[in-house]
């Protein structure tokens, strides 16, 4: 079996990357934090196949470094590397972000002369994990439903714990959650299956009218943390497009239905809905009650900055990520090079995405370019001009505002929020925008 160093800073990707290259192209992955640790490998295992590295770690030029190495030492050692890194590029296969799993193991099994195909048939394991939120709005599963125990050093041994024809809901799946439990296991041949499967009944629920409010805020949350995980692994596919859709619309129903912001925020932290659609139904909600103050507001602008909204920050991985609203907290953050340079980029990274989604017209990507204040989508402004869409302005100061509300080391009082807002946003129509958003809470 061939040996693959992985170095990646953030811990989804790791394990995503990870399970794929050993499942799809059969390679020992060594895991390896930057590269010192994996220059001090190389020297005891310079047969080592292929390297899989970030441009750079914090403020190590890691890819250059260990080109630099395997150059000098001329070894046979391939090198993928993740991320811009203009110093390779002519050289190097230097993906750009964000990197979907996919991508990544078809050039892998390249460099190490495989074929996907025959190595899945060699070596795929029997048993996938699925994670426990997928379950919460089905009462049956497709196919049965195993936990994993642990016997040994590299051994388990999988035990079923719910069969195809079993119904259930969602006290059940939080029963397991209680107990620690975080995934299920599937068997390899039903894995697809059953997310086509959860997909299809989320829509469908998702476009039911009867459901209460409570429910489709649950509901809809957990639609947007399955599309935010299929994208970062699959990139946007169709059934991510479908239920991206039916989630938009659910909520803008909800947005329109919703209770008073504390009685929401409650709801939501009572729940214990991610930070990141928290922030995502909030955001939809402060910029209804704005668009509801203007003279030229139109029904669909709501479904724009909603939809702008869901998608805002799809590439980020962290909440401490998402927080971040301007550069002066993203120099004082504490996160990784790397972790830093997707916040800059991340305006334009999700513009990107939608490029490939039938229902993000030209309106939905200006705005979500110009998310931060910039016209690039690049970095924050921290006082935007007057030039920008009249939809981002809007977007821009709702956003302000829910990450104050949000973060527990702000006021969280609508009343001492306001003046915040008005001391940042200087230009006129940022500060009509305020005015209205004030009016809200006379």
């Amino acid at each position: 079996m061939s040996q693959t160093i992985l170095i990646e800073t953030n811990e989804d990707l790791r394990k995503i990357y990870s399970l794929n290259l050993s499942t799809f192209v059969g390679t020992d992955v060594i895991l390896r934090h930057n590269a010192d640790d994996a220059l001090a490998l190389l020297k005891i295992l310079p047969q080592v196949a292929l390297i899989i590295s970030r441009a750079q770690v914090d403020s190590e030029e890691t890819a250059v470094r260990l080109h630099q190495y395997i150059r000098n030492q001329s070894l046979n050692t391939a090198l993928i590397v993740l991320g811009e890194c203009p110093p390779l590029a002519s050289e190097l296969l230097c993906l750009q972000e964000p990197v979907s799993w996919e991508i990544l193991i078809k050039q892998a099994a390249q460099h190490l002369g495989v074929t996907i195909q025959d190595a899945v048939s060699k070596i795929k394991p029997d048993f996938l994990p699925v994670g426990l939120h997928y379950f919460y709005d089905i009462q049956k599963t497709p196919c049965d439903v195993y936990i994993r125990i642990k016997k040994g050093p590299n051994d388990y041994q999988f035990v079923k714990r719910i069969h195809s024809k079993d119904t259930f809901d969602r006290g059940v799946i939080k029963k397991y959650e209680d107990q620690g439990l975080s995934e299920f296991y599937i068997s390899k041949d039903y894995v697809q299956y059953f997310t086509t499967f959860v997909t299809n009944n989320l829509v469908q629920k998702l476009e039911r009218d009867d459901l209460t409010l409570e429910d489709r805020i649950l509901t809809t949350a957990n639609a947007h943390e399955i599309v935010r995980e299929s994208i970062s692994q699959l990139g946007l596919d169709q059934a991510s497009v479908e239920l991206s859709e039916a989630s938009i619309n659910s909520m803008v129903k909800s947005v329109k239905n919703s209770p008073e912001v504390a009685n929401l925020l409650k709801f939501l932290f009572s729940n214990k809905v991610t930070y990141a659609y928290q922030h995502c139904h909030l955001l939809a909600l402060m910029c209804h009650y704005v668009l509801s103050k203007q003279s030229w507001y139109k029904p669909d602008h709501l479904h724009i900055l909603s939809f702008v909204a869901f998608f805002s920050d799809v590439t980020l991985k962290s909440h401490q990520q998402m927080q971040i609203g301007s550069m002066r907290d993203l120099f004082e953050a504490n996160l990784t090079d790397e972790e830093k340079r997707a916040v800059m980029n991340h305006a334009a990274d999700a513009a990107k995405i939608l490029e490939e989604h039938p229902e993000a017209n030209d309106y939905i990507r200006t705005v979500l370019i110009q998310s931060h204040g910039k016209l690039d989508g690049i970095g924050f402004e921290d006082d935007p001009a007057e030039d920008l869409h009249p939809l981002s302005k809007v977007f821009i100061v709702a956003d302000t505002f829910i990450k104050i509300l949000l973060n527990p080391a702000l006021p969280s009082k609508k009343q001492e929020i306001l003046p915040l807002l008005y001391a940042r946003f200087n230009n006129p129509s940022y500060q009509k925008i305020i005015k209205a958003l004030e009016q809200k809470f006379q």
